[in-house]
This record gives C-alpha cells, structure tokens and sequence, in this order.
C-alpha cells in the first residue's frame, strides 16, 4: 500500500537522531502561503546543479524539519533498478510508475532514499520514497513505501522545495554558502517567492538546541 504524505514526515514516525519535531503555535500555523502553482512559475531546475554539493535546510513552513546535511545524486540504471525493485513488491500498484522519467535521488538520512520521477514541467516531480523500518527488531520489515507530490526550484545558489499536499515547504543552502544570519535566511525564502508570516530558520532550531543544554 502506498500513501501520500509530505516528504520530511519520514522521520517523525522514529524520531531520530537529526530530526526536529517544532511545536506549532496554532493550526496551520506553520504552513506557508504560496500555493503550488505559484511557486512553480517560472521555475528553474537543473539536477546535475544540485549533486554537487551536501545541502541543508536553513529556513522551512513546517512542523517538521530534516537537519543532517541532504544530498543529492544522479541514478545509474542500477541503483534505479534495484529501488524499483523493493518498491514494486513491497507495493505492486507502481508497477505502472513511469521509472524511465526517473531523474535523481535525495537521501536526508541513512535508511530512507527519496527518487523524483519527471511530472511533466520544469521542477514537477513525484517523489517516491522508501523508509527503511530500522527501529524495528531483527529482522527488518519490509521498508515503508510513500509518495509526495514536490515541485522544486533553484535561484541565486538556493533550493526550494515544496510538498503541494500540505504546502509545507523547505529553503535550502549548499554547506559551504550558508547564510550567516536570520535576514539572510528569510532573503533566500523571498528570492525564490516563498512568504508567510510563520517561517522559522536553522538559527532557530539551534536556539532551540541551546536552550535545551
């Protein structure tokens, strides 16, 4: 069986290492307000731009957050075909998935690979993701199978991404041209036409971190 979620959801069901939980302060309260279709125009996306470097989330509309370093990577037909073969049967309805228009793999942690199959339009995807259940005894289940509906966006060295079933959405930076402060944060956010009076940045979760030793 295969559900749809928003994609940094992955890890809330372990709660690992590497993953914040943000308390939200009313309903919705975290989501940003630019909708799919805005955020999609205009778009510009180059994978190969992407594999180059580790990237981090540094400003994001969500209750959830990934903050280890993501990386990207272009799929050979081997890797591809050996993801293809876990997902097909652990769930036989993407048999019919068209893995051809498969472009790039992101992996946020160890257990879980998120491939983006081409939807069509300049930074369109569905993200197919594959949780491996390392929480569990010995011996693993079989990895948990979703999908995402994402649009994705590159401009000025910053990468956006959003999960159009809920609007949550994600600003990242490469590790080696990280914004040095707040206002720099909410600049990349606006310069890739992502607003909301409800983001928060990675300076926030290390006050959160702070404040918790």
């Amino acid at each position: 069986m295969v559900m749809k979620f928003w994609i940094f959801e992955i890890a809330v069901l372990y709660a690992l290492d590497g993953f914040e939980w943000i308390e939200p302060t009313r309903a919705y309260s975290s989501h940003n307000v630019t909708t799919c279709e805005e955020f999609e125009r205009d778009a510009q996306f180059r994978p190969k731009d992407i594999v180059k470097f580790a990237w981090k989330i540094i400003y994001f509309w969500s209750d959830t957050v990934e903050t280890n370093p993501i990386i990207f990577s272009l799929l050979d037909s081997k890797r591809l075909e050996n993801f293809k073969v876990v997902v097909e049967t652990v769930a036989p309805e993407l048999r019919h998935m068209e893995w051809y228009k498969a472009m790039f793999m992101m992996v946020p942690r160890p257990g879980v690979q998120v491939v983006f199959v081409d939807g069509g339009t300049p930074g369109a995807f569905r993200g197919v993701v594959k949780i491996e259940q390392r929480d569990k005894p010995r011996p693993y289940p079989q990895p948990l199978i979703k999908l995402a509906d994402v649009r994705m966006k590159q401009k000025g060295g910053y990468l956006g991404m959003m999960c159009c079933e809920d609007l949550t959405a994600f600003v990242m930076a490469s590790l080696d041209n990280l914004p040095a402060t707040e206002e720099e944060c909410k600049a990349a956010a606006a310069l890739l036409d992502l607003k909301g009076p409800d983001g928060r940045s990675y300076f926030y979760l290390k006050n959160i971190t702070r404040n918790e030793l």
